[in-house]
């Protein structure tokens, strides 16, 4: 689920993080969710709401073809590596 309401940036298949998405949040901030099912519900352009479903964990990330599916999540401010716990809800 989207962690705050945005705009899709971007919607790739990434050679080594596998279907991912990427949300602009405004000022700066951006999440990035990877290793999605290969089909995510949401494109490049669509605006989503904070909770609203983005995608399904998948197994797209072929350096962990071994692994339990899981999602990877990031946020960047400006562009550099933020602690999403500086910036989500409690």
């Amino acid at each position: 689920i989207a962690a705050a309401g945005g705009t899709v940036v971007s919607v790739i298949n990434d050679d080594l993080a596998g279907t991912t998405v990427e949300i602009d949040h405004a000022n700066g901030m951006h999440s990035v969710y990877s290793n999605l099912a290969s089909e995510p519900p949401v494109g490049e352009g669509d605006v989503v709401s904070m909770g609203q479903v983005i995608g399904s964990v998948g197994a797209t990330s072929l350096g962990e073809t071994n692994e339990v599916a899981h999602l990877h999540f990031a946020m960047k401010r400006d562009g550099v590596s933020a602690d999403p716990l500086d910036y989500l809800p409690a």
